[in-house]
């Protein structure tokens, strides 16, 4: 094969050997002798060495391609105004150095051949199945194409657009730059270390996919089971979309705005990552263990986000029929949970100033802190952990407090609910007209006001009890005293009003077994004394009284009781389930004369219907008749 002139010469690199007779054709041998090493090698360990152009400096240009020719090794060097023409081919068996040459389109390295680009240029559609492509500088323009078992390997220089890594190649970027639209698939394993990537960067089809450094334009996406990990100094610009099947692992660097969870898509965030922000779009799930998170994350219609630690800055969003799970780590101020969401606080979770709820939210341990509004159809619901001041139920939102802690300055608006079993609620509680409160357990604190309606059966107030103008307080219970005289003519169910005042202490029982008592003032004397209204409608009902023989709870003893007796006969209490604390405490241990006997001696007595203490199983289904009311613990003022 013949080398010929193309441009004038000018000085060229110096190098070891002149230039031999290039072969025409390809023999694509593996060659037996081939000792490369990474980067270009030593002359010396080739059997056949190009050096294009030689001296006299004079344009070369070479074609075809070069390869082993019967187990040899051949090494090409192409310098200042060396060049090799289109679709030339580096074969098995051949090195081709590029340090200022140049390279034309389509070229082809196939395996057992090693191609290194240090300065010059290569043109579109390289093409590689070699193990050993690297590119400390120069250029590679469009379409390069690294096939399956290739590696692949840039530290400087720039490969243009539309780079593609098909199943089986392996790249290595630690410096350089990529262009545009470069597309990894199958089972190609591509690590970024240093260096850049354009826009357009999609990895799918089990790509395994590392950055740990250098930078990567918008818009890159792990599709269809991809497994990306982003740590160290990584800097990811924009629009990361983690769909089907695929898992992004985040653990340091940055990503810019708009990480999202597709569909089947999950994206892990911890140690020291930053996230400006994430989504979790149907189907997707996103995991914060640690790092930082910016502002506006949302967590789509049926999107799943669960945060164990790290930060989760403001403005998080859950829309209708996502979940969120707050179980560590801190979510900061104006959280806002749409009809239908659904958040749970546990463990050491935080969640900031500001919630605004209209779906529901748990609390089963860690914190909800201050000023958070339930909207209409909105539930807040706390049973371990707390709440902090200043929350507010307006209009159709409901607040259920069976344990844990709700804090001061709460306030139920007009037709809002407050359920309220166990606990602790703090001083100032507020309630205004239209509102409902029901308390049969926990502790209410200082200054607890009331316009509304509250019906009492349980708990404790520690401090004074204020009931204004339009409220309706009803106290359920037994031993009603006004000033130290029973309170007369009490049938148990029915509603009795107290229309007493004048300071004179009102004392009882109430159902759940606490001891109650209130000053009947219309004017506290005393800040922080108790206040009734004239206006206010205070009654007392009696409740919970123990009907002798009543076993089916119907409120008359009749023969109904009889028949459950004598049905269940000899019946051993303890494997039926039934109660201790019947009448007669079943000192035998079965339903026998002792139960037959409250049946006889309190014949057509009658009481409420639904508080008997006792029961008598079902026949055949066993069902035990249990106690309404139960009496548990002390109640104080």
């Amino acid at each position: 094969m013949s080398l010929r002139a193309i441009v004038p010469a000018r000085s060229p690199r110096p190098v070891s050997n002149a230039s031999v007779a290039c072969c025409g054709l390809l023999l694509a041998v593996p060659a037996s002798a081939q000792v490369f090493a990474p980067g270009p090698s030593l002359p010396g360990l080739f059997d056949n060495v190009l050096d294009v152009p030689s001296p006299p400096p004079i344009g070369v240009s070479i074609s075809g391609g070069v390869g082993g020719v019967a187990g040899q090794t051949t090494q090409l060097n192409l310098n200042n105004f060396g060049s090799a023409t289109n679709n030339f081919t580096a074969a098995s068996g051949a090195e081709v150095n590029i340090d200022g040459g140049t390279v034309g389109n389509n070229l082809t390295a196939l395996a057992a051949s090693e191609v290194n680009l240090l300065s010059g240029d290569i043109g579109l559609d390289f093409r590689t199945e070699s193990n050993r492509v690297s590119i400390f500088g120069g250029s590679v323009d469009d379409g390069f194409t690294a096939d399956i078992a290739a590696r692949v390997n840039l530290s400087g220089g720039s490969i243009g657009d539309n780079f593609q890594a098909l199943a089986g190649s392996r790249v290595n970027i630690s410096g350089g730059s990529v262009g545009r639209d470069f597309t990894a698939s199958g089972t190609a394993m591509v690590n970024v270390s240093g260096g850049s990537i354009g826009e357009r960067f999609t990895a799918t089809g089990g790509v395994m996919l590392d950055i740990t450094g250098g930078t990567v334009g918008s818009n890159l996406s792990a599709l269809n089971n991809t497994t990306l990990n982003i740590s160290g100094t990584a800097d990811v610009s924009n629009n990361l979309d983690v769909g089907s099947g695929s898992v992004a692992n985040i653990s340091g660097g940055t990503v810019g705005p708009g990480a999202e969870a597709l569909a089947g898509g999950v994206v892990n965030i911890s140690g020291t990552a930053d996230v400006s922000r994430v989504d979790a779009e149907n189907g997707g799930v996103v995991n914060v263990s640690g790092g930082e998170v910016g502002v506006g994350v949302r967590v789509e219609t049926g999107g799943e986000m669960n945060i164990s630690g790290g930060i989760v800055r403001n403005g998080v969003l859950a829309f209708a029929d996502s979940r969120v799970h707050v179980s560590g780590g801190i979510v900061t101020d104006l959280f806002q949970i749409f009809d239908g969401a659904e958040l749970e606080i546990s463990g050491s979770g935080v969640v900031g100033r500001f919630a605004d709820i209209e779906g529901s939210v748990n609390v089963t341990g860690g914190f909800l802190d201050s000023s958070a509004t339930v909207e209409t159809g909105g539930v807040l619901n706390i049973s371990s952990g707390g709440a902090g001041n200043g929350i507010e139920a307006l209009s159709g939102g409901t607040v259920i407090v069976s344990g844990g802690d709700l804090g001061f300055g709460t306030m139920a608006r007009a037709f809002s609910l407050f359920d309220i079993s166990g606990g602790t609620v703090g001083h100032n509680f507020t309630a205004d007209f239209g509102s409902l409160v029901n308390i049969s357990g926990g502790s209410i604190g200082d200054n607890f006001e009331t316009d509304g309606v509250v019906n009492l059966t349980g708990g404790e107030f520690e401090g004074s009890f204020e009931a204004t103008a339009n409220a309706q307080v009803n106290i359920f219970g037994s031993d009603f005293e006004v000033n130290g005289i029973p309170v007369a003519g009490l049938v148990p169910g029915v509603p009795t009003t107290i229309f007493s005042r004048g300071g004179q202490p009102l004392t009882a029982t109430l159902a759940d077994g606490t001891p109650f008592e209130i000053d009947l003032n219309t004017l506290p004397p005393n800040p922080g004394d108790d206040f009734v209204d004239f206006g206010a409608i205070l009654t007392v009902t009696l409740t919970g009284v123990a009907l002798p023989g009543d076993y089916n709870g119907s409120g008359q003893v009749e023969q109904g009781d009889l028949d459950l007796v004598l049905q269940n006969w000899g019946v051993d209490t303890a494997l039926a389930g039934v109660p201790s604390g019947w009448i007669n405490d079943l000192p035998t241990g079965q339903i026998d004369q002792n139960e037959l006997d409250g049946v006889l001696q309190n014949w057509g007595s009658t009481g409420v219907a639904g508080f008997a203490r006792n029961g008598v199983p079902e026949p055949v289904a066993a069902a035990v008749l249990t106690l309404a009311w139960a009496g548990s613990g002390r109640r104080r003022r």
